[in-house]
Order: C-alpha cells, then structure tokens, then sequence
C-alpha cells in the first residue's frame, strides 16, 4: 500500500506491479518516472521457497509459548530459581559432648591421619533455648574416600541405636564428619552441600552438620570444628533435583532445572542469569561450643578398624567398678549398642537396662550376672 491517498487499493497494486515490471524492463531509470514516490511500499514477487529467520526470537523464558502471549510470575519462578542467601540459622547454636568430640577427632587423626573422609550420626537434645546439645556420635559402616563419603543409612543397628538414644530422652539431631587433608580453596564442595541438605531435610530444619578440618600451621597443625546448616532453599533445591553432579569437587554449584532441562541459565546470582553458584550462598554458619555430657565414651566406637568384643565390655567395667549403682558403668551408648546385639539380651532386656541408666537406678541383680558372665568376669 502506498503513503499517498487512494480509495482504490487495487489500483494502486496494479500500479505497483506496472511499476516493477518497467523497473525489470528499464533498470536505471529513476524511481520516480515509474511512479514511485516517497512512502510507497515495494512488494518482491519471486518464484523460488525460501526460509526466512523470524524478527523476534523466543528467550529461555518463553521458548516453549507463542509469541505475544503474557509471562506470569509463576512462569518465571517456574523456569528460573532466585538463588538468596539465608540470614542465619533456624538455631542458635550447638554444643558438642567434649569427650564425644575428641574421641570423634582422635580416630580421624591417629587412626586415619585425616586422609579420607569420615562422618556420624550426631544425638542429643534441642532446647526451649534453641540450643543443640549433641551427646552420642553413632558411627555407621561406610567407605570413605578424599572426596567420597557414603554412610551405610537406616541398618538393625541403626535402628537398635534410636531405640535405646530415645530411652535416654536423646533424638537425632544432624551428623558430623571430617574433610581429607587434600588441599582445597573452598569451605564444602557441591557434593556435601548436597549431603548436609539431605541430612536436613531428614532430621529437620533444627539440626546441624559439624565439620572437622586438619588446620596446617607451624607447629604442625589443628584440628578444627566448625558447625553449619544448609538454607532452606538449598534444602528444597537438593530435594527437587536441582543440583548437578560435579565431575571434580570444587566451591561452585551447577544447577539446572529438572521440569526445563533446556534453560540454560536456571538461576539468578545476585541479579544475574547464571548456571552455577557459589556454595557459600547457601551456608549458614552456627556458633559451637562444648560442655561435659551425661554419659562416658570410654567404650570402643562401632564400625571401626578395631572391632569391639567381651574383653571390650571387661576392661570398660573394670576401669569403671567405683561407679555406684552398677547402672552408671554402663552409661555409654556404644557400649548400650554393642551390648543389645548379644544374643543373652532381647529388647524388653535392654529397655530394662538403659531406663536403669537413665534414671540411675539400682539394676536387677539377674542382668548384672549375665552382663559380667559376657564380660568373662
């Protein structure tokens, strides 16, 4: 159609084809003696398919809807994920049994010269004052590696274990283990970002995940205790299967959206589209602390290279005989653990006896007999 007025369109097309077929005819000729003029619109007839790329070409936020049609905000969120940083934590602060710690440290320094990795289930209690004090470390058949942890999860004695920590008023409340002396430049690679929000996730918004470092100085070295939890963004993020495996550990994140595995640039970092983030976002750093627990730690630990037995029981009970009543020699959980998977003993038995620990009372002369008969004393 042209720019000048015309009540006849098709006339003015007619003119219009006149005019291409003379500009064919007379290819030098000006514009204007073909008629032509200033705001008339050319139209190229051709006789060849041709592909023509759109003017307009669909971002990763719409590449699947028709052009035109209105974005919502739940079409954004569906696509694209906001990666934010948690404030603090959903508790206050931790404090580790002093002799659980230790005895937990000591094996990863004597026994594994922090080499691999190795990690435990933390017990103990959370308080009206919205403070975790942790009492028992469980540690659970598992391999480890440098890089590699995997717990054995959910065993008989696992389950053994939450039976006889509930008589004693203690409940889950997050996990500990140790990172290999392998030189890194980062806090947690991705791999135990997403561990520590599994953990979380089963335990509950107030547990912990405690860390265990081998501090390099002058004098040889530290070790180090350092307590987190996982924002509960990144909790839901491992969840729904955001995270994506990491080929070499490393600080950073890749993450993809598993319902828009074509977007690219899933998140957004600080304003930015992006397709990793740095693990620090989602830490939340705890203050840790230490005290003196209820029970003793003096019993070999489960699962380990050196296994526990009945001269095990013996030398525990001798170093302990001044303990009054009988009950309080046998205030560890290990010891509790190892001795629940005695044939003798069946779970009213070690109802009986673990209540008798926690409430120090006098134990019945019958379990003290069969006790000290496995002992060999």
């Amino acid at each position: 159609m042209t720019g000048h007025s015309c009540t006849n369109p098709a006339a003015v097309a007619s003119t219009l084809l006149l005019s291409c077929s003379l500009l064919t005819e007379q290819p030098y000729a000006p514009l204007k003696s073909l008629g032509v003029n200033h705001g008339d619109v050319l139209y190229l007839l051709y006789d060849i398919e041709r592909q023509v790329e759109p003017a307009y070409k669909p971002g990763p936020l719409d590449s699947s809807r028709p052009f035109g049609s209105h974005v919502t905000v739940a079409d954004i969120v569906a696509k694209q994920r906001r990666i934010e940083r948690q404030g603090k934590a959903t508790v206050e602060a931790v404090s580790f049994d002093r002799s659980a710690a230790n005895v937990f440290q000591q094996y990863c320094q004597s026994a594994l010269a922090f080499s691999i990795k190795r990690g435990g289930i933390l017990y103990g209690t959370v308080g009206d004052d919205n403070l975790i004090r942790v009492e028992f470390v469980y540690e659970p058949p598992q391999q480890g590696g440098q890089d590699e942890l995997v717990l054995e999860r959910h065993t008989p004695q696992e389950a053994q274990c939450d039976f006889l920590a509930g008589i004693l008023g203690l409940q889950k409340v997050g996990w500990v283990f140790n990172q290999s002396n392998k030189e890194r430049d980062y806090i947690m690679s991705s791999s135990e970002i997403q561990a520590m929000a599994a953990m979380q996730d089963e335990f509950g918004p107030k547990s912990v995940a405690v860390l265990v470092t081998w501090d390099v100085n002058d004098h040889g070295g530290n070790v180090h205790f350092e307590a987190f939890q996982c924002s509960e963004q990144a909790v839901q993020l491992a969840k729904d299967g955001w995270f994506q495996q990491e080929q070499e550990p490393s600080g950073v994140s890749k993450m993809k959206n598993p319902k828009e595995p074509g977007v690219e640039q899933a998140i957004i970092v600080a304003g930015k589209d992006a397709d990793s983030v740095d693990n620090d976002w989602f830490l939340c750093a705890m203050a840790i602390q230490d005290h003196t627990g209820p029970l003793l730690t003096s019993f070999p630990v489960e699962n380990r290279l050196i296994p526990q037995s009945a001269s095990s029981l013996r030398e525990h009970l001798k170093k302990h005989s001044t303990l009054q009543p009988y009950s309080a020699r046998l205030a560890d959980l290990h010891l509790l653990v190892w001795l629940a998977g005695q044939p003798n003993l069946d779970q009213a038995d070690m109802l009986a006896i673990t209540e008798s620990v926690r409430y120090k009372a006098d134990l019945l002369e019958g379990y003290k007999v069969i006790i000290d008969s496995i002992a060999g004393i």
